[in-house]
C-alpha cells in the first residue's frame, strides 16, 4: 500500500512554480484526509488546490481519469492542471461555491451518471496509491469482479492486519457463494460509478446543482454505489425516491445492497479498527 505524507511542502516558491496568474490569497481547507488542500485566486478565478508530498504527478492520475468520465454525465470541479513542484504531486481545480440545494435533484443526478455505460466492468486505470488500491483491470463478469478486485483484496488486508478472526470464514464464503448465484450479477450492465459515494462526496453549488466530488470512478453495477451512500448518514428518502424514478431497480436489491455497504464497513474496519467490527459482524451474519 502507498504511504501518503501530510508534511507542509506549500511556500511562495511552491506557488510561483505553478505558472499561474497573479496568484493570490492562499488559504488552507479541509480536503480530505490524505492530500493537503488549499483555495487560492489566479487573477480573478477562485482555484481548489490539493498537494502530495514526496509523490510524483502521477499520484493524481485516477483522479484526474475519474473527474473527467464523472464530467461528460454531471457536474464535477474541472481540471485546470496537474503535475509535480519539488518533488510532490499537486492537482489544480476550478473552486465549486458552496450552496444549498435538493436531494432529489441528488438523487437524478446520480441516476444520469448511471445511464452511461460500458461493455465491460473496470475503469482505465488502476488506482493503486487509494488506502485499499483498486485493481480496474477490465472484466466480463460482475460477480468475479467484485469478489477477485475488490472484497477478497481487501479482506488479505484485514488478515494481514490481523483484524479478521477465523471464524467469520464461513460467512464470508457464503457471501461469495450469494453473489456468484445472484440472478442479477449475471445481467447487470457495467454503469458508470462514483465509486465512494458517501455524504462527503456531494455539495450543491451557488445555484443549488448536485455536484460529485472527489470520485473514484468505475464501470459497475450500479447498486454499489447507493449501497456505499447508506452507510452513513447524509442521504434522505428524498434521494432515493429521486433515483427509483428516474431509474428504478431490479428486485431483490435491498439484499443486494448489503453486499456493498458489507465492503464499505470493511474497508473503514481495516482502516480504523474494532470501532466497526459490531457493524460489521451485523451483516457477516446476515450472509
Amino acid at each position: 500500500m502507498t504511504k501518503v505524507s501530510k508534511k507542509n511542502v506549500v511556500n511562495e516558491d511552491f506557488i510561483s512554480r505553478l505558472h499561474l496568474q497573479d496568484p493570490h490569497n492562499l488559504k488552507a481547507v479541509s480536503g480530505g484526509d490524505i492530500n493537503l488542500a488549499y483555495s487560492l485566486y489566479s487573477g480573478n478565478q477562485h482555484l481548489f488546490l490539493k498537494v502530495q508530498p514526496d509523490h510524483p504527478a502521477s499520484f493524481f492520475d485516477s483522479e484526474v481519469a475519474s473527474l473527467t468520465a464523472l464530467g461528460e454525465v454531471v457536474s464535477v470541479p474541472r481540471v485546470m492542471a496537474q503535475g509535480e513542484v519539488q518533488g510532490s504531486a499537486y492537482l489544480l481545480l476550478t473552486w465549486v461555491e458552496s450552496g444549498r440545494g435538493y436531494q432529489d435533484d441528488l438523487g437524478a443526478t446520480v441516476a444520469k451518471l448511471h445511464r452511461q455505460t460500458a461493455e465491460q466492468f473496470g475503469f482505465e486505470l488502476n488506482n493503486l496509491v487509494d488506502f485499499v488500491p483498486k485493481d480496474n483491470s477490465w472484466q466480463d463478469n460482475w460477480g468475479e469482479f467484485f469478489i477477485k478486485q475488490r472484497l477478497e483484496p481487501l479482506m488479505k488486508q484485514a488478515q494481514q492486519a490481523k483484524f479478521w478472526l477465523t471464524q467469520r470464514g464461513d460467512h464470508f464464503d457464503n457471501l461469495k457463494e450469494q453473489i456468484r448465484q445472484d440472478a442479477h450479477v449475471q445481467t447487470v450492465k457495467p454503469s458508470l460509478l462514483h465509486g465512494d459515494l458517501w455524504a462527503g462526496n456531494f455539495m450543491f453549488d451557488q445555484f443549488g446543482h448536485a455536484v460529485l466530488i472527489d470520485p473514484n470512478a468505475f464501470y459497475g453495477d450500479r447498486e454499489y454505489d447507493l449501497g456505499i451512500s447508506r452507510v452513513f448518514a447524509g442521504f434522505n428518502e428524498d434521494f432515493y425516491e429521486s433515483y427509483q424514478e428516474n431509474f428504478p431497480l431490479d428486485d431483490g436489491w435491498q439484499e443486494r445492497m448489503k453486499w456493498y455497504e458489507f465492503y464499505y464497513i470493511l474497508m473503514h474496519f481495516v482502516r480504523f479498527g474494532d470501532i466497526y467490527a459490531p457493524r460489521l459482524n451485523n451483516l457477516l451474519v446476515s450472509f
